[in-house]
């Protein structure tokens, strides 16, 4: 059976796209169709699948420019870039859903018919620089993400492995202190191991950013770009409580 092909107009249509956003794709190379004698773009039923997960990926914030290079590459990094941008996704749902209860607050005050002191717009002029702020944060956080791969890269194979003893041996501890509470000296303790291991993927001579680690420290895990053929952590490195655990221990930090 001969494939479907759809051209140029017809594919934009098909997906929602425009004509100008499948011209700016094939310049950029993320979508690049067959091409008729004559010129004309042809698109086909694998062009489809690649374009559905473009727009998508566009949809939640990923630029295009990460988007060409997560096309080409495994689905083991097409998850952490969607892990990273979820956990942007949910820094900013949190921001607003603050911005919203400061809001209502100062509305309650007013219709209760009692004064309102400069506080209560203190309050909300603090939650609505610190969505400005936000977006500081993300690009930063990005850069981690990325850095982190790069930096692995540069690692000999006896490093790379070396690290994930040591990551796979921390995840273990923690895995056994999720009963415990977050700011206890002895989670402290995992915490600081755990900051010492990202301090592995930042450039050589500096550290993490302590803001950086309290907001997005515990966001990805270190996994997924292990040498080929080495031994991955069983079990708990795709355990969320732990991210989760370990995120709140570093959030209790002043």
């Amino acid at each position: 059976m001969t494939e479907r092909t759809y051209r140029i107009r017809e594919f934009a249509e098909l997906v929602g796209v425009t004509v100008r956003a499948l011209h700016h794709y094939d310049r950029l190379g993320l979508l690049k169709p067959k091409r008729t004698q004559t010129g004309y773009r042809v698109y086909g039923a694998k062009d489809l699948q690649v374009l559905e997960q473009i727009v998508a990926l566009k949809f939640i914030g990923v630029p295009l420019n990460k988007i060409k290079h997560l096309l080409r590459r495994t689905p083991t990094d097409l998850v952490s870039a969607l892990r990273a941008q979820r956990t942007l996704l949910e820094d900013k749902k949190s921001l607003l859903e603050r911005a919203i209860a400061a809001v209502s607050d100062a509305e309650r005050t007013l219709q209760a018919g009692h004064g309102i002191d400069g506080g209560v717009f203190r309050h909300i002029i603090e939650v609505i620089e610190m969505q400005s702020k936000s977006e500081e944060w993300n690009q930063k956080y990005e850069m981690l993400v990325q850095g982190k791969i790069e930096r692995l890269k540069a690692m000999s194979p006896e490093e790379r492995v070396q690290l994930q003893e040591q990551w796979t041996a921390l995840l273990k501890n923690v895995e056994s202190a999720l009963t415990e509470d977050p700011s206890s000296p002895k989670v402290q303790r995992l915490a600081d191991r755990w900051v010492k291991l990202l301090g592995a993927f930042a450039p050589q001579g500096t550290a993490p950013d302590p803001q950086l680690l309290k907001r997005f420290g515990a966001a990805y895990p270190p996994g997924g770009e292990w040498p080929t053929g080495a031994r991955k952590p069983e079990g708990a490195l795709g355990d969320r409580r732990i991210w989760d655990f370990i995120a709140k221990a570093l959030a209790v930090r002043a």
